[in-house]
């Protein structure tokens, strides 16, 4: 079963049917946060801003209220003893103030301070932690140089949740030599900050440093994106909204404000799952539409597949029978539609492909068998022309050694001759002088071969003549032999050949040559099959075939190499061969030789027509 093209139909229809669902419900989804993040990010900037203003209002109003009651009391010129007395009235007037306290400029104290150490409504308590901790936090310097001055807000770390507190100081006049302090408590300020959080908000007032001042629900700390928040907004100076994750892992969507006049800021956000809540809805839809999308592209897609994939699995099984080579199985052509058509335009091509197959085969083994041929007519030639090369520099070191050794020869035959007519034959010195003059003899015989060898080249072209003349006189010649080893001679001489250009006695030599071969290979008798015919290209064929023990494969290369011989019987010194080559060769003939151990061996002699222009290779 064509599983992948199911496959890739079911992705296919399931990207045309739930890709535009999960693309729309991307940007929707994408527009309707962004829309969200712009209108929520605006009510928060809002809140914050509120927010920011009644810090400052906060503030500025504690400033302005110490002000006022330095103004109209005579703080200058009062006694410490009356100081308790004096500032106890201004600090029950303003409600936000938690203690009060006259210095010098020096801020050294005249009289003690005035608090209520329980607090109450808007103040804070007051210890002696407090007291020191505003001691430090104190604006002296800034007050005398600037006549009132706001000093950075603080925390009591025992109290992290009870709210933030700020120093304040004014001088008394403008020449006084006195300044009034007093500690602003930021309590006001917890109660709209946590309501702004709201039970899973986020709301808090940071100093210029980003340290957290006034928070909602006893946060003290912030987390890594709410400080980064703070900076930006701090460094910018101006509102910054942005998605945050606070310290217990939740997600806001938080708005920056700056405290105008004071370098704080105020943070005001809301849980990003409610405010993004609509834009998550949007996405849950598109998530069900994208289900509800995929689940009727895959009923869709199984129907279509399943009209679609058996035609299809037919033609796979046929593609795969043709690959094989099975060209009879053929695929079910039923349907008229396109894959019916597809299935008969298959089974028409797989008969095509069937009769080319078969006309290819036919081709190629007609192309093998000319390959083959070529190439053993090539190899053939290669080999002769080594061999002619060979024979050629055998013949001139042959011709040159009969040279030199044929004079010293000739003199030991004359001596030889002349001493056995003086010696009695019948004496051991008669006879030994017998066999050395044989010996002699043979000598000579083998010398003259060796020049019989390099003059054939010197012997010209000879005249035109009747081949079968000079096979006749060579079976002649080995009649008797022939008779005396038992061998049947089977000859096919076709007098109607074409003449050669040649001598007659050379030719008569080299078949008399492979005649002494032929029967020295047969010694218990034999068939010797002599014939001569003509060979198309005007050409005449000798073949000479025994049914000798036969040449290995391992020395038919050597044949035809002087003195190379493979016979047992005394007085064969391996020239016959060589002899016969090198008269085929001068005659513009070729000599081919076909054997194999115990099979007989065929020799066959190949001699251009005396009309034929051209040698053969």
């Amino acid at each position: 079963m064509p599983v992948r093209f199911v496959s890739r139909l079911m992705l296919v229809l399931a990207l045309v049917g739930v890709v535009p669902v999960l693309l729309l419900g991307g940007l929707s989804f994408r527009a309707n946060r962004d829309e969200l993040h712009r209108l929520v990010g605006g009510l928060q900037t809002q809140a914050g801003t509120e927010l920011a203003r009644s810090c400052r209002q906060l503030v500025l109003t504690g400033v302005d209220n110490l002000r006022l009651a330095a103004e109209y009391l005579p703080l200058e010129s009062l006694e410490p003893e009356h100081a308790h007395e004096v500032l106890s009235i201004p600090l029950r007037q303003i409600g936000s103030l938690n203690l009060l306290m006259l210095v010098d400029t020096q801020g050294r104290g005249i009289g003690d301070a005035v608090f209520t150490p329980e607090g109450g409504g808007n103040r804070q308590p007051v210890t002696k932690s407090s007291l020191a901790l505003f001691s430090r936090q104190a604006p002296v310097p800034d007050a005398l140089s600037t006549g009132a001055a706001i000093g950075p807000p603080y925390r009591m770390p025992e109290t992290a949740g009870a709210g933030g507190r700020v120093a304040l100081a004014v001088r008394t006049g403008e020449d006084a030599s006195r300044l009034l302090l007093a500690e602003l408590s930021l309590a006001e300020l917890e109660r709209q900050v946590a309501e702004l959080a709201g039970e899973d908000g986020l709301a808090f007032i940071v100093d210029a440093q980003g340290a957290p001042v006034v928070s909602a629900h006893g946060h003290g700390s912030l987390s890594e994106e709410e400080r980064g928040l703070v900076a930006e907004g701090l460094s910018r100076r101006e509102p910054v909204v942005r998605t945050v994750r606070g310290v217990e892992g939740s997600e806001y969507l938080a708005a920056f404000v700056p405290v105008p006049d004071l370098g704080w800021g105020a943070v005001v956000g809301r849980n990003a799952s409610a405010a993004f809540a609509p834009a998550e809805h949007v996405r849950r839809s598109t998530f069900f539409w994208a289900l509800m999308a995929l689940a009727a592209t895959g009923v869709l897609g199984f129907v279509l597949a399943r009209g679609v994939s058996q035609p299809v699995a037919r033609l796979s099984e046929g593609v795969a029978a043709l690959a094989e080579g099975r060209y009879g199985e053929r695929v079910s052509e039923d349907g008229r539609d396109e894959l019916g058509l597809l299935a008969r335009s298959f089974n028409h091509m797989a008969g095509e492909l069937q009769r080319r197959d078969a006309e290819l085969r036919r081709w190629s083994e007609e192309l093998q068998q000319r390959v083959d041929e070529r190439t053993r007519q090539l190899r053939e030639a290669q080999d002769q022309i080594s061999r002619t090369r060979r024979l050629a520099a055998l013949g001139s070191l042959s011709a040159g050694i009969a040279h030199e050794l044929n004079n010293p020869l000739t003199g030991i035959l004359g001596l030889l001759s002349l001493s056995r007519e003086e010696v009695p034959a019948t004496s051991t010195v008669g006879q030994s002088l017998t066999m050395a003059l044989e010996q002699a003899r043979r000598m000579a015989g083998i010398i003259r071969e060796l020049s019989q060898m390099a003059e054939q080249e010197r012997a010209g072209a000879g005249r035109p003549l009747n081949p079968a003349q000079p096979v006749r006189a060579a079976l002649h010649e080995v009649r008797e032999e022939l008779q005396s080893r038992g061998v049947t001679l089977s000859c096919a001489l076709n007098e109607q050949v074409p003449q050669v250009l040649g001598h007659a006695d050379q030719l008569q030599k080299v078949v008399t040559n492979l005649l002494q071969n032929a029967l020295t290979a047969m010694p218990s008798g034999g068939t010797l099959s002599v014939g001569l015919e003509a060979v198309e290209g005007d050409a005449v064929c000798l073949s000479v075939k025994d049914t000798g023990k036969g040449i290995p494969e391992t020395m038919r290369d050597r044949i035809f190499d002087p003195f190379f011989t493979t016979k047992d019987e005394p007085g064969r010194v391996g020239l016959g061969l060589s002899v016969a080559h090198r008269i085929v060769e001068a005659h513009h003939g070729r000599i081919r030789v076909e054997s194999d151990a115990g099979q007989g061996t065929t020799i066959t002699i190949i001699l251009p027509a005396a009309s034929a222009e051209a040698h053969l290779a």
